[in-house]
């Protein structure tokens, strides 16, 4: 079994504003407003359903990207295919969010090793 990455420990790195993980309401990949199931950091229920909610939004956009250029070219080894995750960067603050429906807000003040926190984040049990 693979190794697995408690969620309550995301909000602990330092650099982590907040974070939330989500379930979609509707199984496939059709366009409805998620559950959220957690929350946790310095963030209010609201904020943690705007970021689940822009996080759902962007990620379905990315992972129809992916599926779109696997479609093309399944043998190319080149095309952005699979993904774990996006970033998007901010002025003041940025997000990371997984295709397994986890996201972080963080503070662009503080260094912060996206590589390894999308590791951890893909390691969470959602």
């Amino acid at each position: 079994m693979a190794e697995r990455f408690d969620f309550k420990e995301l909000v602990a790195v330092p650099g982590v504003i907040g974070a939330a993980r989500w379930k979609p309401t509707h199984p496939g990949g059709s366009v409805a407003p998620p559950e959220l199931v957690e929350f946790g950091g310095e963030i209010t229920r609201d904020r943690a359903e705007r970021l689940m909610g822009h996080a759902e939004a962007g990620g379905l956009a990315i992972y129809g990207i992916g599926q779109l250029s696997y479609q093309r070219a399944p043998v190319d080894k080149t095309v952005v295919y699979p993904i774990d995750a996006y970033y998007a960067h901010g002025q003041y603050t940025s997000v990371i969010a997984t295709i397994n429906r986890v996201a972080v807000l963080l503070d662009n003040k503080v260094k912060v090793d996206v590589q390894d926190m999308v590791r951890k984040m893909v390691l969470v049990d959602n």
